[in-house]
């Protein structure tokens, strides 16, 4: 081949490389989060409608991923399965201490036991002899997932009223959609029962309420976003792209005039009725920071009380070797900004 051809091809070719690593560069990250209740945890609705999302499909895509709890997602963000996890504050520590992540807590999810707002409550049929903790001895009870926040409650709540949670009462897992038809069954003595149906069937004097997070534990940071430090800090400009959509999507989905379009939305994704979410964002819901700002006191709290009780293997300090709140702290600066 002529010097000059080559040349021109060698040109060509290296023009074309250059072109294909520009594109792969400007590629969207894609966040795949991780996620275990809706519509408590929000997050497969918040990217449904991209009215205020402002970097979608330029900086970053989502894509949630359903797990049964909140401990299922640590072998995911270890594997790199997923780049975001909903933990529940004994899945952080688990997470760190037992799977040796290098985690950070980056945002609220949803904060149980505010007052005017829900606390997850634990169930029993309104006919059960069942009337106090104690009753639960040798009973059977149900959480989501060994671990989860709903897990972390019950134990506590046994351990507080003198009770042994690994001996005086059985522990098993069960999605929350089979809880009520397995206390009907008599095959659970108790159990959380999601809202609105369980302030609906107390009304109706067929549930009774056995006792909720806040009697056990206090307000507690229930649920937040946590990451690995090598992804935040690899994608730290996508990622405050991101946080800034997210929270502006958190505010669009509660704010009462979206409600009309917002709740269809969350229907959809929960996989259940319109009417079943009229509960949401008042005094029968979790209460969620318009700034997805987690409350640390409260979480450190919660783990404090895990590791007293022995369901977690010890505790850490939350505040400042395992947190990260630039992206929620950047997303409020934007947000005010540019309203």
């Amino acid at each position: 081949m002529h010097a000059s051809r080559r040349a021109v091809l060698a040109f060509t070719l290296a023009a074309g490389a250059l072109a294909a690593s520009g594109a792969l560069a400007e590629e969207p990250l894609k966040i795949r989060i991780g996620w275990g209740s809706m519509p408590a945890h929000l997050i497969p609705a918040l990217y449904v409608d991209k009215t205020p999302l402002k970097h979608y499909g330029k900086s970053y895509t989502v894509e949630p991923v359903r797990f049964g709890g909140s401990t299922p997602q640590i072998t995911a963000l270890a594997s790199g399965d997923i780049d975001l996890a909903a933990f529940s504050p004994a899945a952080f520590v688990l997470g760190i201490a037992n799977a040796r992540l290098d985690l950070r807590v980056i945002a609220d999810v949803l904060q149980d036991g505010k007052p005017g707002h829900y606390s997850q409550s634990i169930y029993v049929k309104a006919d059960s002899p069942i009337k106090t903790v104690q009753d639960l001895k040798g009973k059977i009870v149900a959480v989501n997932a060994i671990g989860s926040a709903v897990d972390n409650a019950v134990r506590a709540m046994l351990a507080k009223n003198g009770m042994d949670p690994k001996k005086d009462v059985r522990v098993i897992e069960a999605s929350f959609a089979n809880v009520l038809p397995m206390l009907n069954d008599g095959k659970v003595d108790a159990g959380p029962v999601q809202q609105p149906m369980a302030s609906e069937l107390v009304k109706q004097g067929k549930l009774r309420l056995l006792f909720s997070s806040a009697d056990a534990m206090g307000p507690t940071q229930f649920v937040f976003l946590v990451g690995r430090k090598k992804f935040l800090d690899e994608h730290k400009e996508a990622l405050q792209d991101f946080f800034e959509d997210h929270v502006r999507a958190i505010r669009w989905i509660m704010d009462p005039k979206n409600r009309d379009k917002a709740l269809p939305i969350i229907a959809k994704e929960s996989v259940r009725p319109v009417e079943q979410m009229n509960y949401l964002f008042t005094d029968l819901d979790y209460f969620r920071d318009p700034f997805a700002m987690p409350d640390i006191p409260a979480l450190q709290q919660a783990i404090d009380v895990s590791a007293d009780l022995e369901v977690v293997p010890k505790t850490i300090k939350v505040s400042p070797d395992y947190l990260d709140l630039s992206f929620v702290e950047e997303a409020k600066k934007r947000i005010e900004a540019n309203p």
